[in-house]
């Protein structure tokens, strides 16, 4: 089935770039699969492209670049695996916002309202929870700090496993 999303890639440094796909190379199965990004709208069916892109387009020159900081990995689940996220600390409610905006209109039917948005970047993914608790752990002993900015939203398509990026708008309100 094919499912469409909006992605946010982040600018960061090389040196952050490098140290977050390197630690999602090691701990991360979905890493081949697309690059480090937050999840801004989730997989969704049945949406017409042509009006998710243009919502998408509208969205992106209502909000401007959001700068973020991530000093945080926090433990994500559901009801089969858990996740080692970095969780912004400044940017957070931008990011909330945008997530927000974008889940009107022609997304409102697929607003997930059981459970919480929180803005991240997946690190780690596994069904042994331990082992993605201590990655957190790990992370956060290490001391983070993650300096970047999203400035555009990417629709991408998730069809029979692989992720393809249809087009991106610059966040430009």
């Amino acid at each position: 089935m094919k499912k469409l999303y909006t992605l946010a890639y982040p600018r960061l440094s090389t040196p952050d770039s490098g140290f977050i796909e390197e630690f999602r190379r090691q701990h991360d199965g979905q890493h081949p699969l697309v690059k480090a990004h937050f999840t801004m709208a989730f997989g969704c069916a049945g949406i017409d492209e042509q009006a998710y892109q243009l919502h998408l387009e509208e969205i992106a020159r209502q909000h401007g670049p959001i700068d973020f900081v991530c000093r945080y990995a926090m433990l994500g689940a559901d009801a089969a695996h858990a996740y080692a996220y970095l969780v912004p600390d400044e940017g957070h409610s931008q990011l909330s916002r945008l997530h927000d905006a974008l889940y009107r209109q022609v997304l409102a039917p697929t607003l997930r309202l059981d459970i919480p948005y929180v803005p991240h970047i997946t690190m780690g993914s596994s069904t042994n929870r331990a082992l993605m608790k201590s990655l957190c752990d790990e992370l956060n002993r290490n001391g983070l700090d993650i300096r970047g900015s999203v400035d555009s939203l990417t629709m991408a398509v998730l069809e029979n496993g692989v992720i393809t990026d249809l087009t991106s708008a610059r966040l430009s309100g």
